[in-house]
């Protein structure tokens, strides 16, 4: 309703008389979820009173007039594609390769534009900050709709089925794509972009295309056998992110795809690169993301053009909760098997870090070779079957933004803070280990000032005095870490810090305070199965930009006005949830009674139903 206000009233913190958004309802309904469909409905409404019988007729008695603007939307589609500049056309209709609704990650969707030459340096600017720059062009233009959107960050987009019609029609039309799925015949000119979707092994069609001419592959659903083929000569992206029933033999041509940019097996079943892959000497993406490999050929390092090598596990709140709950079951089950098993623990202590080198990749001798590396990890940097000679050899990869490291001991935390001090476009650092001990005191001209996004898996023996120095810091995941107040009170006057994730046994004390004047610029506040804390207080002038207020599994939180004390202190407060936390039928009358009075009037999520006040 946000945009609505935005259209009609030319501003978007203008509140809507609780009658008059009854019928704003009504009318948003008609718009079909399409950015641009609310953008006409607005305009429509800003020439007319304000006023609830007004909208009411319109919506009773006016619907032929809303059909009728609503039909004008594929006019308006093909004119806004018309309207964009040279650079953005490309890229746009590159976005027909996905299904309707796909969760589009940013990442792969940049990196695929690089390897496909869309996107080129200029004028000294990086291809990925340019990239960058064209995704949110898109976004602002309303020709995607982000998603899993989070403080300073769009992390993935969808495109909607009216756009991906057009789209795929004009990109088809032009014998640039083909789409193979249910009854379509194989066509019988040259093409670019195949996708192959809700394929049957007995479908006979992939034997009668043309590969020598294809330029890009992706894959949705399950793997055609023997797909992979030399054939292919000018293939420049392979994109297998997700598909079933891969096997390692199915890579055995890899080696001869020569011209390849871009490799994604992500999220499939291989356990297994082949040795040939050092033949791929143009790749710069190598994505093998939560798959089971777990060691890098040693010819890895002959890849001199390689950006980005993105290995291991996700360890993640979300992952641990698949984990826990898909014992044995899709591909989950069996990528992961017995979560305690993996973790070394019984199901309620889940959360402590044990034989997180289960989940990084080992690297071979001379991974400091790919000085054009953005990013590596999550790499396995264990003495006895990690990267050799650790972490100084680390600092030869100047070009390096995000670094997964896993396998340290105790006594390491102090080598890594070292190296990454001289690695000065780092931006992102996650560390997993079962105890980490950073210094507590650095060097002025050591400390990593660069970070923008630092995560930490497993125990951590206190928070060093000098994260209070890293004011570009915007985001903080914290993982079994068992912190205590004084630790979350050095990270309080960070000035950039938009969003704290404090996960399962992060926390292991029963109360936890936000005082005022502290944390001034948070705007996302993510407590995850912190199962001992009790009461959650936040003073007057505490996180006075939050937006995001995320209770999730704590069940311990106490059931009455001191569990979650202070919420109509966050001015800026949108959302509210509390998930998970037991019988709390007192604590949620409280809270939704604070969040009555409160003047911004904030979503208040009560396990799945949604309480809009």
């Amino acid at each position: 309703m946000v945009a609505e206000l935005d259209r009609v009233y030319k501003t978007t913190k203008y509140t809507l008389p609780e009658d008059m958004a009854e019928q704003a309802k009504h009318i948003l309904r008609r718009c079909r979820g399409l950015p641009l469909a609310i953008s006409t409905i607005g305009g429509l409404l800003a020439n007319r009173p304000k006023t609830r019988i007004e909208w009411r007729n319109l919506h009773e008695h006016l619907g032929a007039e809303l059909e009728s603007e609503l039909n004008r939307i594929p006019k308006v589609i093909v004119s806004s594609y018309d309207g964009l500049p040279y650079d953005l056309k490309s890229i746009f209709l590159y976005l027909s390769i996905f299904p309707e609704n796909h969760e589009i990650r940013h990442t792969r969707l940049l990196r695929r534009w690089m390897a496909e030459g869309y996107i080129t340096r200029n004028h000294g600017m990086p291809m990925e900050d340019r990239g960058n720059r064209f995704y949110k062009d898109l976004i602002n233009r309303s020709m995607i709709q982000p998603s899993k959107v989070s403080p300073g960050e769009t992390k993935c987009c969808r495109i909607h089925s009216m756009v991906l019609e057009i789209i795929q029609s004009r990109f088809i039309e032009e014998n640039q794509l083909f789409l193979i799925k249910d009854n379509n015949e194989a066509p019988q000119s040259k093409i670019r972009h195949l996708v192959v979707s809700r394929w049957k092994s007995r479908d006979e069609k992939l034997k009668n295309i043309n590969m020598s001419h294809v330029r890009s592959l992706t894959i949705f659903g399950e793997y055609p056998s023997s797909l992979i083929s030399p054939k292919m000569r000018l293939l420049r992206v392979l994109d297998l992110e997700d598909t079933i029933n891969m096997k390692n033999d199915d890579l055995k041509h890899i080696g001869e795809l020569q011209h390849l940019r871009y490799l994604s097996f992500r999220g499939t079943d291989i356990s297994r690169l082949p040795s040939s892959l050092q033949n791929l000497h143009y790749l710069e993406t190598l994505d093998i993301r939560d798959t089971k490999v777990r060691q890098l050929p040693s010819g890895i390092v002959k890849l001199e053009k390689l950006l980005y090598l993105d290995v291991g596990i996700n360890f993640t709140k979300d992952l641990l909760h698949k984990m826990r709950d898909s014992r044995g079951r899709g591909h989950e089950g069996r990528l992961f098997g017995d979560i305690e098993a993996y973790l070394g623990c019984n199901r309620s202590e889940c959360c402590e870090v044990f034989n997180v080198d289960h989940f990084g990749v080992r690297a071979p001798e001379g991974i400091e070779k790919l000085k054009n590396l953005h990013m590596l990890g999550v790499v396995n940097v264990a003495r006895t079957n990690g990267v050799p000679g650790r972490f100084k050899k680390l600092m030869n990869l100047t070009n390096l933004r995000r670094l997964g490291v896993t396998g340290l001991t105790e006594e390491e935390g102090q080598e890594l803070c070292e190296s990454i001090g001289g690695l000065n476009r780092l931006q992102r650092l996650e560390v997993r280990s079962v105890s980490i001990k950073f210094p507590a005191r650095m060097d002025e001209q050591e400390v990593p000032r660069h970070l923008t996004s630092l995560r930490i898996c497993g125990k951590l023996n206190g928070m060093p005095e000098w994260i209070s120095l890293l004011n570009n810091l915007a985001a903080v995941k914290l993982l079994g870490t068992r912190l205590n107040q004084e630790d979350i009170t050095r990270l309080q006057n960070l000035r950039s810090l938009s969003y704290l994730g404090m996960w399962e046994n992060s926390y292991i004390e029963e109360s936890l305070r936000f005082s005022a004047t502290t944390f001034p610029k948070l705007k996302f506040l993510d407590i995850d199965g912190l199962e001992k804390i009790k009461a959650l207080t936040i003073w007057d002038g505490a996180m006075p930009q939050l937006e995001l207020l995320w209770l999730n599994k704590c069940r311990s939180l106490h059931d009455n006005s001191f569990g979650v004390s202070g919420v109509q202190h966050l001015q800026s407060l949108k959302e509210l949830i509390l998930k998970n936390c037991g019988e709390k039928q007192n604590l949620i009358d409280i809270l939704q009674e604070q969040v009555n009075n409160h003047k911004r009037r904030p979503r208040f999520l009560i396990g799945k139903s949604r309480i809009v006040l």
